[in-house]
């Protein structure tokens, strides 16, 4: 009788311990993309001052060897390459050329390195993809600007005004590594003026 009375009076405590213990958990792993130094965006942002870009705006990433991987559990069948953007320059029209028999996708990040949208070659019409980049407000403006006429691009609302476009193209065979480069340096990623309102 004793020991069933003296667990219930821990069990209080303990309850709120491990309720406490939670807590902290999940709020540090849910702050961590918003704290951590080396986040991706800072990756990226060091590997395109380290590498060359294109004429287009992309900066092709090195190849993923072992332990020298610009972000975690990199694939070394894919080429890489990302488009850093910033907003308040204007808006990021970002455009490439699609083709059935090889593998192109594109993934839109937020500075925190939350992705906000992503594309692949399947989703392109007629042999083009063409998405444009913006905040709410220029978004807004575009859309104001051509009432009447359908879009031409994929119109995408990016919650921070700086990020990042990763490109992927895939090397179906060691020997396609040049072909898929070349890909990523037909890929076009540049900045537009924004309308006059």
């Amino acid at each position: 009788m004793k020991f069933s009375r003296d667990y219930l009076d821990w069990l209080p405590w303990a309850l709120a311990t491990v309720c406490v213990a939670g807590s902290v958990h999940i709020v540090s792993v849910l702050l961590m993309p918003e704290v951590a130094p080396r986040n991706a965006f800072a990756r990226f942002s060091a590997a395109a001052r380290n590498v060359e870009t294109t004429q287009n705006g992309v900066a092709l990433l090195p190849r993923a060897l072992p332990g020298a991987e610009v972000t975690p559990f990199e694939d070394a069948a894919f080429a890489e390459g990302v488009c850093l953007f910033d907003l308040s320059k204007g808006l990021i029209r970002v455009r490439a050329d699609s083709d059935p028999d090889d593998f192109l996708a594109l993934s839109f990040h937020a500075r925190t390195g939350r992705i906000f949208h992503s594309v692949t070659d399947r989703s392109a019409i007629k042999g083009k993809i063409d998405v444009l980049i913006g905040d709410a407000r220029q978004i807004e403006a575009v859309e104001g600007e051509d009432e009447e006429a359908p879009p031409q691009q994929v119109r995408v609302t990016s919650p921070t005004k700086r990020g990042f476009v990763l490109l992927r193209s895939l090397a179906k065979r060691p020997s396609d590594r040049d072909r898929a480069e070349q890909r990523l340096r037909a890929v076009s990623c540049e900045t537009v003026a924004e309308p006059e309102s």
